[in-house]
Protein backbone atom coordinates (compact mmCIF):
# COMPACT_ATOMS: atom_id res chain seq x y z
CA UNK A 1 0.00 0.00 0.00
CA UNK A 2 3.07 2.55 1.05
CA UNK A 3 4.45 2.16 -2.61
CA UNK A 4 1.31 2.69 -4.15
CA UNK A 5 1.16 5.72 -2.34
CA UNK A 6 4.31 7.27 -3.39
CA UNK A 7 3.70 6.22 -6.91
CA UNK A 8 0.37 8.49 -6.56
CA UNK A 9 2.39 10.67 -5.26
CA UNK A 10 5.15 10.44 -8.37
CA UNK A 11 2.48 10.58 -10.65
CA UNK A 12 1.27 13.44 -9.53
CA UNK A 13 4.92 15.64 -9.75
CA UNK A 14 5.52 14.46 -13.12
CA UNK A 15 2.40 15.50 -14.21
CA UNK A 16 2.47 18.82 -12.88
CA UNK A 17 5.84 19.27 -14.23
CA UNK A 18 4.78 18.14 -17.72
CA UNK A 19 1.81 19.95 -17.69
CA UNK A 20 4.54 23.38 -16.88
CA UNK A 21 6.38 22.23 -19.58
CA UNK A 22 3.95 21.48 -21.66
CA UNK A 23 1.92 25.53 -20.86
CA UNK A 24 5.89 26.79 -22.06
CA UNK A 25 5.14 27.01 -25.40
CA UNK A 26 6.63 29.60 -27.57
CA UNK A 27 4.89 32.81 -28.48
CA UNK A 28 5.07 31.49 -32.19
CA UNK A 29 3.21 28.44 -30.48
CA UNK A 30 0.67 30.52 -28.53
CA UNK A 31 -0.60 32.73 -31.32
CA UNK A 32 -1.47 29.51 -33.55
CA UNK A 33 -3.42 28.24 -30.44
CA UNK A 34 -5.40 31.27 -29.90
CA UNK A 35 -6.09 32.77 -34.01
CA UNK A 36 -5.92 29.04 -35.30
CA UNK A 37 -6.24 26.14 -33.15
CA UNK A 38 -8.83 27.13 -30.57
CA UNK A 39 -9.15 23.45 -29.23
CA UNK A 40 -5.50 23.35 -27.67
CA UNK A 41 -6.14 26.66 -25.77
CA UNK A 42 -6.19 24.34 -22.87
CA UNK A 43 -2.78 23.50 -23.60
CA UNK A 44 -1.95 27.49 -22.18
CA UNK A 45 -2.78 26.77 -18.84
CA UNK A 46 0.05 24.85 -17.36
CA UNK A 47 -2.51 23.07 -13.96
CA UNK A 48 -5.12 22.62 -16.52
CA UNK A 49 -2.70 20.58 -18.70
CA UNK A 50 -1.17 18.87 -15.23
CA UNK A 51 -4.38 17.49 -13.79
CA UNK A 52 -5.66 16.17 -17.42
CA UNK A 53 -2.44 14.33 -17.57
CA UNK A 54 -2.78 13.21 -14.20
CA UNK A 55 -6.19 12.19 -14.60
CA UNK A 56 -5.24 10.27 -17.33
CA UNK A 57 -2.06 8.45 -14.96
CA UNK A 58 -4.79 7.73 -12.53
CA UNK A 59 -6.96 5.75 -14.91
CA UNK A 60 -3.95 4.21 -16.10
CA UNK A 61 -3.20 3.28 -12.33
CA UNK A 62 -6.53 2.21 -11.05
CA UNK A 63 -7.16 0.06 -14.10
CA UNK A 64 -3.93 -2.08 -13.36
CA UNK A 65 -4.65 -1.75 -9.88
CA UNK A 66 -7.32 -3.37 -10.24
CA UNK A 67 -6.61 -6.20 -12.74
CA UNK A 68 -3.13 -6.74 -10.13
CA UNK A 69 -5.77 -7.26 -7.66
CA UNK A 70 -8.54 -9.53 -9.19
CA UNK A 71 -6.05 -11.55 -11.67
CA UNK A 72 -4.27 -14.82 -11.01
CA UNK A 73 -3.36 -16.13 -14.41
CA UNK A 74 -0.21 -14.84 -15.37
CA UNK A 75 -1.16 -14.07 -18.74
CA UNK A 76 -3.59 -11.37 -17.73
CA UNK A 77 -1.47 -10.64 -15.02
CA UNK A 78 1.66 -9.94 -17.01
CA UNK A 79 -0.13 -9.15 -20.32
CA UNK A 80 -2.06 -6.01 -19.70
CA UNK A 81 0.56 -4.33 -17.91
CA UNK A 82 2.92 -5.04 -21.33
CA UNK A 83 0.44 -4.15 -23.64
CA UNK A 84 -0.45 -0.57 -21.90
CA UNK A 85 3.42 -0.58 -22.10
CA UNK A 86 3.29 -0.90 -25.63
CA UNK A 87 0.92 1.69 -26.23
CA UNK A 88 3.12 4.01 -24.22
CA UNK A 89 5.95 3.61 -26.58
CA UNK A 90 4.00 3.64 -29.38
CA UNK A 91 2.55 7.06 -28.08
CA UNK A 92 6.27 8.29 -27.25
CA UNK A 93 7.61 7.29 -31.22
CA UNK A 94 4.33 9.35 -32.74
CA UNK A 95 4.92 12.02 -30.63
CA UNK A 96 8.92 12.24 -31.52
CA UNK A 97 7.93 11.60 -35.24
CA UNK A 98 5.36 14.49 -35.10
CA UNK A 99 7.44 16.68 -33.21
CA UNK A 100 10.59 16.73 -36.12
CA UNK A 101 8.37 15.81 -38.92
CA UNK A 102 5.78 17.83 -39.02
CA UNK A 103 4.90 21.42 -38.66
CA UNK A 104 5.26 21.01 -35.10
CA UNK A 105 8.93 20.92 -35.64
CA UNK A 106 8.76 24.45 -34.78
CA UNK A 107 7.56 24.25 -31.03
CA UNK A 108 9.94 24.90 -28.45
CA UNK A 109 12.02 22.13 -26.44
CA UNK A 110 10.27 22.66 -23.37
CA UNK A 111 6.74 21.63 -24.66
CA UNK A 112 8.20 18.90 -26.67
CA UNK A 113 9.98 17.51 -23.34
CA UNK A 114 6.56 18.02 -21.51
CA UNK A 115 4.92 15.44 -23.76
CA UNK A 116 8.03 13.43 -24.57
CA UNK A 117 7.91 13.19 -20.11
CA UNK A 118 4.01 12.20 -20.16
CA UNK A 119 4.98 9.03 -22.29
CA UNK A 120 7.85 8.20 -19.72
CA UNK A 121 5.23 8.31 -16.83
CA UNK A 122 2.92 6.32 -18.92
CA UNK A 123 5.49 3.60 -19.25
CA UNK A 124 6.90 3.64 -15.72
CA UNK A 125 3.70 3.65 -14.71
CA UNK A 126 2.89 0.38 -16.36
CA UNK A 127 6.27 -0.30 -15.49
CA UNK A 128 6.07 -0.20 -12.05
CA UNK A 129 2.98 -3.00 -11.86
CA UNK A 130 4.90 -5.30 -14.66
CA UNK A 131 7.66 -5.87 -12.32
CA UNK A 132 6.00 -5.96 -9.19
CA UNK A 133 5.76 -9.31 -7.90
CA UNK A 134 2.76 -10.46 -6.69
CA UNK A 135 3.03 -12.43 -3.36
CA UNK A 136 2.08 -16.19 -3.04
CA UNK A 137 -0.04 -17.03 -0.73
CA UNK A 138 0.08 -20.59 0.86
CA UNK A 139 -3.21 -21.94 1.50
CA UNK A 140 -4.56 -24.85 3.24
CA UNK A 141 -5.24 -26.33 -0.42
CA UNK A 142 -1.88 -25.84 -2.04
CA UNK A 143 -0.18 -27.43 0.99
CA UNK A 144 -2.66 -30.85 0.99
CA UNK A 145 -2.16 -30.35 -3.06
CA UNK A 146 1.85 -30.63 -2.42
CA UNK A 147 1.94 -33.16 0.02
CA UNK A 148 -0.17 -35.29 -2.13
CA UNK A 149 2.72 -34.61 -5.16
CA UNK A 150 5.46 -35.86 -2.60
CA UNK A 151 3.28 -39.04 -1.51
CA UNK A 152 3.21 -40.03 -5.27
CA UNK A 153 7.02 -39.78 -5.63
CA UNK A 154 7.50 -41.85 -2.16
Amino acid sequence: MKNKIILVLLLAFLSLLSGILISKMSLLSKAGITFIYNEYSILKSWWKTGLIMFVIQIIIFFILSIIQKNTDKKVRYYGFPLIIIIIGTVGFYMTYFNFTETSNRLMNNSFKIGFYLFWLTWIGNSLSFFLNKKPNIITKESVDILSDQENMHQ
